[in-house]
């Protein structure tokens, strides 16, 4: 069976997201969850991301569609990286993040944070211009450095600061798909530059991690934080 571009395949990343998506987005409405707002806006924001993605959803200029999906790899970020600006830098406590009023105090982090990946690897291919060649060696590099950054946000920043154990239970529990989607991708992406299609297999498992089980955690991790 070839697995060459395996998973990019509709059926397991586009209609699979949106089927995620839109049951979430219904359950947010129905159930009403501490999180609703926040669910809310990133099951639409990842819904329009797999639209986009899967050229289900038709652009009046082709030419946007790379800036369009830039876009939407900082959105996507932006889910984890809110958590941390409220909880983390913020020091706001779960019922400020349900509340989810965007103060300066979040703002400020958030902006840093969503943008240092794509400004280290700008660096890093400023400095050594011929390190970066292909897109898939600028995408290995950006996960490998957002994995990084979430291992020195969860075990030495989070410790270091006086947060509440509930609030920090919250953000380690909500980093685990991270690490995993992060983690899998670079490690897919480091065997398809080596040449082993099987990574095309294994990015499976992170895409629907990312588009598909991300959100769906969170709504189990804010029923353990509110029991």
């Amino acid at each position: 069976m070839p697995l060459l571009n395996i998973d990019q395949n509709v059926w397991l990343k586009v209609y699979p997201t949106i089927a995620a998506n839109v049951a979430l987005f219904v359950y947010v409405l129905l159930r009403r969850p501490a999180l609703k707002t926040y669910l809310i806006i990133f099951s639409l924001t990842t819904l329009a991301d797999i639209l986009v993605a899967g050229k289900i959803l038709p652009l009046p200029d082709e030419r946007l569609r790379t800036p369009l999906e830039y876009i939407f790899v900082l959105v996507g970020d932006l889910r984890y990286i809110l958590l941390l600006a409220f909880l983390l830098y913020g020091q706001k406590t779960l019922t400020e993040l349900k509340a989810f009023r965007l103060t300066g105090d979040v703002l400020r982090p958030t902006l840093i944070f969503t943008l240092f990946p794509t400004l280290l690897v700008s660096a890093i291919n400023f400095a050594r211009p011929g390190l970066l060649l292909f897109p898939r060696q600028k995408f290995l590099a950006y996960e490998l450095i957002f994995f990084t950054l979430t291992l020195l946000w969860i075990y030495v920043v989070l410790p270091q600061k006086n947060i509440p154990e509930k609030e920090a239970g919250f953000l380690r529990r909500a980093s685990l798909p991270v690490f995993v989607f992060y983690g899998l991708w670079s490690l897919s992406d480091i065997l398809i530059l080596s040449g082993i299609e099987a990574g095309y297999a294994l990015r499976i498992v992170p895409n629907l991690t990312y588009y598909c089980g991300f959100l769906w955690w969170l709504v189990r991790v804010d029923a353990r934080a509110t029991a």
